[in-house]
């Protein structure tokens, strides 16, 4: 009776880790809620130069636990376990964890494009942010919006 429970368990979490990562798709783009209200100053320019890069994953603390407990239940020693079984719990759960962190860090890089604009008034910026499929081509006029910490670039509106 000891696989049932196994397997059981194993789905509970893995429907846990499925539900974690949904999301609804909005029908407008989504800005966060900390940008309302934020003066941003608006200049144009050109692009010069894209380069399409990664930026780093950030994970938390979702994949260092799952990894764990998932290392620890798949060594999980039997009825009566001795101390050398439950050193190798342990250490199974230390792989886990470290493994699960990596896994999660992976998971959540994201496409980006680094931009470098000759802007209108005759600075050269560069700017890092994502991208799904390569928005931004060289030679394209755009808009280049800076505030309180943050930049964002989009498409000029002619």
């Amino acid at each position: 009776m000891k696989y049932p429970r196994i397997i059981l368990r194993t789905a509970v979490f893995a429907t846990a880790m499925g539900m974690v990562g949904c999301s609804f798709p909005a029908s407008k783009p989504l800005v966060p809620a900390s940008q309302a209200g934020v003066l941003h100053t608006v200049e144009l320019g050109t692009i010069a130069r894209v380069r399409s890069v990664v930026l780093k994953g950030s994970p938390s603390n979702l994949g260092l636990l799952a990894g764990g407990a998932l290392g620890a239940a798949a060594a999980h020693p039997g009825h009566a376990p001795n101390t050398g079984e439950r050193v190798g719990q342990v250490v199974a759960a230390g792989a886990g964890a470290v493994a699960g962190q990596a896994v999660e860090e992976v998971m959540t890089r994201e496409d980006a494009q680094e931009i470098t604009i000759l802007m209108d008034n005759g600075r050269t910026v560069m700017i890092t942010q994502e991208s799904d499929g390569g928005l931004f081509r060289e030679g394209d006029r755009v808009q280049v919006a800076h505030g309180h910490w943050n930049s964002l670039v989009r498409l000029a509106v002619n």
